[in-house]
């Protein structure tokens, strides 16, 4: 016989989809059969598919080493490098990884194997349980580079969820955009997503199903009609900072759907999340091509 514990990452959720995330080579039919039959219980007791797991559950799965080995498959573990993770922090609760741009940050149905969420999952592979996912807090546009926040327990992305919900992470960016930007904006309006274009925009009175936001602009330094600047998010929506640039029009370098011009070195839009912080802590990222575009005008 074996027996699990019930711990913070496993606590509240179903029972079958527990044992389906655990026994990763079995089906829910098996699933089923094994608890409709007893070979499963909880707490010594027979429990329904549906059963909702309390931390300090104790389960005991009456099968032999054989037996289990058939349900499981063995899950390698990768290191950083052979996945090209270029990671900024690590510790038991968060990684903060910094993705490169041209890669998305969760699968879509484009692409699902090669994104930064596919990678960190098997690089997390040796921190985490069967039945935990470690998931990110925020996300960038494809094109977009810079720091991603994952967490690697289940009470930490709760937490971390909380303090994104309540302003308490705050998260700066850093671009170059058109034209001479001489003194700090704050864009506030609604924002409005046309999921056919996969655009937004930004509007002064709300519209319905429009999003408040929230956008500050510093401009840090200006030379040959261009504007280096950082960005603070108030509120993090799809394409925020590219729309609210061009609402103000200052786009983004590189950004053609949001009126922004090519240019040599800069084919997708000159945008980086360079730094974040939580608490007081701050993290930076050591990789910067906005910068290194800067430079080199």
């Amino acid at each position: 016989m074996k027996e699990i514990i019930i711990g913070s990452n496993e606590k509240d959720q179903r029972l079958d989809r527990f044992l389906l995330k655990y026994f990763n080579d079995s089906t829910r039919g098996n699933i089923f059969k094994l608890l409709r039959k007893k070979v499963i219980k909880v707490n010594g007791l027979k429990k329904d598919p549906e059963y909702f797991l309390v931390e300090g559950d104790t389960l005991q799965i009456f099968l032999s080493e054989e037996s289990l080995g058939t349900l499981m498959k063995e899950e390698r573990v990768f290191e950083s490098e052979e996945l090209d993770l270029d990671i900024v922090y690590e510790d038991e609760e968060i990684l903060i990884v910094d993705k490169p741009y041209g890669l998305l940050t969760h699968p879509d149905q484009t692409e699902y194997s090669n994104t930064l969420s596919t990678k960190v999952l098997k690089y997390l592979k040796a921190y985490s349980t069967r039945t935990f996912k470690p998931a990110s807090i925020q996300r960038l546009d494809k094109n977009t580079s810079g720091l991603v926040i994952f967490c690697k327990t289940y009470d930490a992305l709760k937490q971390y969820n909380e303090w994104m919900r309540e302003r308490k992470i705050d998260k700066y960016y850093i671009a170059v955009c058109h034209g001479v930007l001489k003194e700090t904006q704050e864009i506030k309006g609604f924002l409005l997503k046309d999921s056919e274009l996969n655009k937004v925009s930004i509007h002064d009175e709300e519209l319905p199903e429009s999003k408040a936001v929230s956008t500050l602009i510093k401009p840090l330094e200006s030379k040959r009609g261009f504007t280096l600047v950082e960005i603070q998010l108030f509120t993090g929506r799809s394409h925020q900072i590219r729309a609210s640039l061009e609402l103000i029009d200052h786009s983004i370098v590189g950004d053609v759907k949001y009126g922004g011009r090519r240019l040599l070195g800069a084919t997708t839009q000159l945008l980086h999340a360079y730094k974040v912080v939580v608490n007081s802590k701050e993290y930076t990222s050591q990789k910067n091509r906005v910068f290194d575009f800067w430079d080199t005008l």
